[in-house]
């Protein structure tokens, strides 16, 4: 089973990034994965690495290492970290800029969803934060707690919401949640595949043969932004994947589209999977 290798977070130092910090984190552990935490500030800018969130404080609050741990200890549970300070004028360009050289398997950030970017993003939303169709993206909306708790790192991840559509290879989208759910160790929930439209235009999708988890199908009418938001909220979702068409950039995809719509209202996190 593949696994999320390559974990990248773009943080502003600010209280809705240490949400999407923690996120990153936990899948990074779960995952013996590489983490690369990344800030963006004036070419002056007077941001040190000490600036970062603590990882080793965080994982002895979690109990994960023990307290008064060296450095070692967070390698030793299989995670190298790296804590990078880009002195550019366009954060957007220093992110972009980066994964052109350091790939990702994902991409963890938060998102305020008037505008469905980060804060420090705000002015640049039509440009790529990633560019490459290869990398998924975590979106941890402002206020929204997520599933990963802030003060034991406990998952609580048991309805994930996953709209299905034929123009949008579906499977790949499935893939990725079983890669989810399997990293982070989950033996027991429950996928629910949305069709919005006619029962007999439903994709077909195929669940995977090696996990206790139910995969439902769904088949509803309507809107197709509201009826996402209706169905999430019925199953109480704690997580929403959507497929996006990512070959043109990252939010070049979001803008104007149907993920868009759905970010600037949902109340749980959304995972985008390129198409």
């Amino acid at each position: 089973m593949a696994t999320l290798k390559r974990i990248f977070h773009p943080t502003d130092l600010s209280a809705a990034s240490e949400t999407a910090f923690f996120h990153a984190l936990k899948l990074a552990v779960c995952g013996r994965s590489s983490l690369t935490l990344m800030h963006v500030t004036e070419p002056h800018g007077n941001v040190h690495r000490e600036d970062f969130p603590s990882i080793r404080a965080t994982l002895e609050q979690w109990g994960a290492i023990a307290p008064g741990s060296e450095i070692d200890a967070v390698e030793e549970l299989g995670v190298s970290v790296r804590k990078v300070v880009s002195h550019r004028k366009d954060p957007v360009e220093a992110c972009q800029h980066y994964l052109e050289s350091h790939a990702a398997g994902l991409v963890v950030l938060a998102v305020h969803q008037y505008a469905g970017v980060m804060r420090w993003l705000h002015h640049s939303v039509s440009v790529p934060i990633v560019q490459n169709a290869g990398e998924k993206a975590l979106l941890l909306p402002h206020g929204v707690q997520g599933f990963v708790a802030a003060e034991d790192g406990r998952v609580s991840l048991r309805n994930i919401l996953l709209p299905v559509a034929h123009n949008l290879r579906p499977q790949a989208a499935a893939d990725a949640a079983h890669v989810l759910i399997t990293q982070l160790g989950l033996t027991a929930g429950t996928v629910t595949l949305l069709h919005v439209g006619e029962a007999g235009n439903a994709p077909a999708i195929q669940p995977p043969a090696d996990t206790q988890w139910e995969w439902r199908q769904l088949v509803r009418q309507g809107n197709v932004v509201e009826t996402i938001l209706q169905t999430a909220d019925e199953i109480n979702a704690d997580l929403l994947i959507m497929p996006t068409e990512g070959r043109n950039g990252f939010f070049d995809a979001l803008r104007g589209s149907t993920t868009e719509r759905v970010l600037q209202r949902i109340a749980c996190p959304l995972l985008t999977v390129p198409a």
